[in-house]
């Protein structure tokens, strides 16, 4: 790990802030759209689609705080923000506008079991 990488505290934690905004890029915000759009909600197609593009403008700003452009460089981001996460109210929040990036909308679905068709363990009748 580098000097830069170990003096990270709660100001470079900015880096999120950077990150969120190259999301909001024009460019990149229409790339991520259409890749949202051919994802849906399936979460194997937002890891194909979406995660790669998220994940390649991530490490492109974390590169400017100090650490290396590659998937050793996003696990040490990723590790010492959620450290901070505990310390620091806005650097929780920027992670969770962060962390929305990476995974599709979700809702749960409903489903409704009849009675009629819910197992039986040994043979027991259900109340």
């Amino acid at each position: 790990m580098n000097d830069c990488v170990l003096r990270f505290d709660a100001e470079k934690a900015r880096a999120c802030t950077d990150i969120l905004a190259a999301l909001s890029q024009p460019g990149n915000a229409e790339r991520l759209a259409r890749a949202r759009e051919l994802a849906g909600t399936d979460m194997v197609k937002v890891m194909r689609e979406v995660f790669p593009i998220v994940t390649q403008i991530q490490l492109e700003v974390i590169q400017r705080f100090g650490f290396p452009g590659d998937g050793e460089g996003a696990a040490q981001f990723l590790q010492l923000v959620r450290s901070l996460e505990k310390e620091d109210g806005e650097v929780g929040r920027l992670s969770d506008q962060l962390r929305a990036h990476f995974l599709p909308p979700m809702t749960a679905p409903i489903h409704s079991i009849p009675a009629s068709s819910t197992p039986q363990c040994n043979g027991a009748s259900q109340p």
